[in-house]
């Protein structure tokens, strides 16, 4: 799982982690890049577990606390804080 730390102007730091399996993050995300898309599973912090079928590639404003890798086809996914 691969991890980079970027400095910007409106966020102090911005880290991303590619997802490819299961993955529950210790804070909430900030968004979901997609870069294949296909469908995306997702918990929220209320253990909520919806899966949004055929998510386009792109930006998600999302707020998760993790991706469910085995319940979502699409790929090159990026956790953003």
């Amino acid at each position: 799982m691969a991890t980079t730390k970027t400095t910007d102007q409106t966020r102090s730091i911005v880290s991303a982690q590619t997802v490819t399996t299961t993955t529950t993050f210790t804070s909430l995300t900030r968004g979901i890049y997609v870069g294949t898309a296909g469908d995306l599973s997702v918990t929220f912090n209320d253990d909520t577990t919806v899966t949004l079928a055929d998510a386009a590639n792109g930006y998600h404003p999302l707020q998760v606390k993790a991706i469910q890798g085995t319940l979502t086809t699409a790929s090159d996914v990026i956790a953003l804080f």
